[in-house]
């Protein structure tokens, strides 16, 4: 094989066939061996299919937008990392069937419509980059993406699944999540990522999670376990906890199926 043959291949995610055609080997043997993120998969999967707006905040390179676009979801892809904004478009165009159905949005996710600085852990695409991370060598602004203006975005969708996953910057995000929650069916997994937010300096990350959860009380709620799926409960936001699961999956409403999966290609 060439050398610029090394970054395409095709993998199998949650029982779908996609070509990939970035710079994340090591993360697509994970994916084949079935070890990146199984929990995740297995909340949002059942959840994904015609009728149904998934958002992605935090795509990456975007595995979750193409299982979603392959399920027959319509997606919007939130994504702050220019270079892995280049990667997942190199994906997209990778999968020219699934490829229409998703809706790139270059920016970070913010409470606020003011440009949001970013840095990352390692380099820019590695997956971790992070507000808390702006003052670090590796760093750079991007245009902000409010919840008011991904709501105007999608209209007046049908079903709609979120997943949060940005690398701590979840916990300035939440309280403002509002216009993104009107819908009567809807949910959204959001990583927490306490770890982060200890590094960061934060000294009362308890806090800071109570009040981002908060706005979630009342909803179901359970946590998005490596091992499986637990059960549902009603949340109340004066004590939620953690509880050993850094991911979790609130619903507005239980319903079995909030969309019928297209059939696995």
């Amino acid at each position: 094989m060439m050398e610029a043959d090394l970054a395409s291949r095709r993998v199998s995610l949650a029982g779908t066939s996609l070509a990939v055609d970035d710079d994340q080997p090591t993360f697509w043997d994970r994916v084949e061996a079935g070890r990146w993120e199984p929990g995740t998969i297995a909340a949002l999967a059942p959840l994904l299919g015609r009728g149904v707006t998934f958002l992605d905040l935090g795509a990456w390179v975007g595995p979750l937008s193409l299982l979603a676009a392959s399920r027959g979801a319509r997606v919007f892809a939130v994504e702050a990392d220019p270079a892995a904004q280049d990667q997942l478009r190199r994906n997209l165009a990778a999968n020219p069937d699934l490829a229409p159905r998703i809706e790139v949005i270059e920016g970070a996710v913010s409470p606020h419509p003011e440009p949001v600085r970013l840095g990352a852990r390692r380099k820019p695409g590695d997956s971790m980059s992070s507000t808390l991370l702006a003052d670090g060598p590796s760093s750079w602004t991007t245009p902000a993406v409010t919840p008011a203006m991904l709501a105007g975005r999608i209209g007046s969708a049908g079903p709609i699944v979120v997943k949060i996953d940005i690398e701590g910057g979840e916990y300035a995000l939440l309280p403002h999540l509002g216009p993104l929650l009107t819908s009567a069916d809807i949910a959204v997994l959001v990583s927490f990522h306490p770890l982060i937010l200890s590094e960061a300096g934060e000294p009362e990350p308890g806090r800071r999670l109570l009040e981002a959860a908060a706005i979630f009380d009342g909803w179901d709620a359970r946590p998005v376990a490596e091992d499986g799926p637990a059960g549902f409960r009603r949340l109340d936001a004066a004590s939620f906890d953690l509880a050993g699961c850094d991911a979790w999956l609130f619903r507005k409403t239980q319903v079995p199926s909030l969309g019928r999966p297209a059939p696995s290609r």
